[in-house]
């Protein structure tokens, strides 16, 4: 092997996956380090940062030895991160506290505090206050840890800690930055009066850059403890679901990108902030300089599959593992047994809330029109449709900001099902293709990586190089035809029985 690499380091909410790519866009060799969540009472949700390090430390070392990649051909290390998770570092630069992470909702009545004071400020291109974000964090540190805060000298989110710890060097980036609450994204700048208000001040926070800038080398300390050689940079890195738009090619309008995983989420370029205030869906800073990108989210998407697997395909997915086969496989063929609209059967995935949809978001998931001739079969088609019917919902809401969407990419463990990719097209009426690589955040960081390096001039040219396709779904006109009035019927219901009072 001597093509030059990337190391990327994703870390996601339960683990961290460390990747060795090349200027390709191929996934030479991996490791994923799983951590437990510290949750000893209801809405605290925390982690031991030097968890997050130790993770990557050992994951950067097990990727250099099973590639046998010379070490001065790694040009750069990046990151990929989860967003909003606080991590306060002392003067010396030790965290004085476990990492808030962003599920954590102990902040509820900061962040009702702040609504009530900023309420929903348009230059946070956030659609409501919540405790997930950030500043809330820091808010109730100050309250309610007030020894704790006098000894805060950095506010950090995961990406500038782990960044900071392979270089020395305070940094960040605006996409990460476009859920804090602090953030003015039309500016891309901190924004100042909510940080007068809570008392932090600019000192305490990191520079914020482009994605993909060199702030530095990796530090001596850390090269000998992973095997990296002196000489190799420290970019700045990107939102997670970013990453996972560049590493899908979705870097320009008409391209709308949804992953359905744990949740189901949608995201949209957009070539400059929105004249309209958004209602639903957040405007973010895109990783692209210049441009943004609208994003809608439903909580339990792919969430909602696995719990109908689990609850009611228990003897199936024993039978299933006894014969080496997939349950997900096996439920799929059963859906496809059930015509489209699921013979007037609907679900509303909305498992652990609404997301970013304008309706009550006190409403839980809902099986509606329920008949005696529904089985299981229907109970799974429906499900699937749903997904569906909510994708469909989000890119009708993010059309009043952008263009009009010609191609759906799709990614996480849904675009794995072939039924699930036609639903989608046939409710959409809109081209699903999937991706090459299911580890699309990966490579939207090595993207990142291969610009800085100036192996390629731009991100589009380096898209064009490193993003490969695999399937492509057409939609079927008559099926089309069908899911139309089934679609219309879905959002009769919905605007009649769970919108906002």
């Amino acid at each position: 092997m001597n093509k030059e690499c990337f190391i990327t380091l994703d870390i996601g909410t339960t683990s961290v996956k460390i990747a060795l790519i090349d200027r390709n866009g191929t996934i030479v060799s991996t490791s994923t380090r799983e951590y437990v969540l510290e949750t000893p009472t209801e809405n605290i949700v925390e982690l031991n940062p030097e968890i997050y390090w130790n993770c990557c430390v050992g994951g950067m070392r097990e990727v250099l030895i099973n590639s046998g990649v010379q070490r001065h051909l790694i040009l750069s290390v990046s990151v990929s991160s989860q967003g909003e998770t606080l991590i306060c570092l002392d003067v010396k630069g030790k965290p004085v506290t476990n990492a808030i992470v962003w599920l954590d909702n102990r902040s509820k009545n900061e962040a009702e505090e702040l609504k009530d004071k900023f309420g929903i400020e348009r230059v946070t291109g956030l659609v409501d206050v919540l405790p997930t974000w950030t500043i809330t964090k820091i808010l109730w540190l100050k309250k309610n840890k007030p020894q704790v805060f006098s000894l805060i000298s950095k506010f950090l989110l995961v990406e500038d800690y782990i960044l900071y710890r392979l270089s020395g060097e305070f940094a960040g980036e605006h996409s990460l930055y476009s859920t804090t609450y602090m953030y003015n994204v039309i500016d891309r700048c901190y924004w100042t009066d909510i940080l007068d208000y809570v008392g932090v001040k600019k000192d305490q926070l990191v520079d914020v850059y482009e994605s993909g800038v060199v702030i530095g080398k990796v530090k001596s300390v850390v090269c000998k403890e992973t095997g990296l050689a002196e000489e190799t940079n420290v970019t700045t890195g990107i939102m997670d679901q970013t990453a996972g738009m560049i590493g899908a090619g979705n870097i320009k309008e008409g391209i709308v990108t949804e992953t359905t995983g744990s949740a189901l989420v949608i995201c949209e370029t957009l070539d400059q902030f929105p004249s309209q205030k958004p209602t639903s869906s957040s405007v973010q800073c895109h990783a692209v300089p210049g441009k943004y990108l609208v994003t809608g989210w439903c909580a339990a998407g792919g969430m909602s599959l696995k719990w109908l697997r689990d609850t009611f395909f228990k003897e199936e997915k024993m039978v299933a593992e006894r014969n080496g086969d997939n349950i997900f496989r096996i439920m799929d063929a059963m859906a496809e047994r059930v015509l489209p609209g699921s013979q007037g059967l609907l679900f509303y995935p909305f498992m652990s809330g609404p997301g970013t949809l304008n309706i009550d978001p006190d409403i839980r998931g809902v099986y509606y029109g329920l008949e005696l001739h529904h089985d299981k079969t229907h109970f799974i088609r429906s499900m699937i449709e749903s997904i569906a019917y909510i994708l469909r919902e989000n890119i009708e809401l993010m059309g009043a900001f952008g263009g009009e969407c010609r191609e759906i990419r799709a990614m996480g463990g849904g675009s794995k099902s072939t039924i699930w990719n036609q639903i989608k097209a046939d409710v959409t009426g809109k081209r699903i293709v999937t991706m090459h690589s299911p580890e699309t955040a990966s490579i939207g960081v090595a993207i990142l990586q291969a610009v800085a390096a100036g192996i390629y001039g731009d991100i589009s040219s380096a898209v064009s190089h490193m993003v490969k396709t695999s399937d492509v779904y057409e939609p079927n006109r008559q099926e089309n035809n069908i899911y139309q009035d089934f679609y219309r019927k879905y959002l009769v219901i919905q605007n009649k029985c769970f919108s906002k009072l």
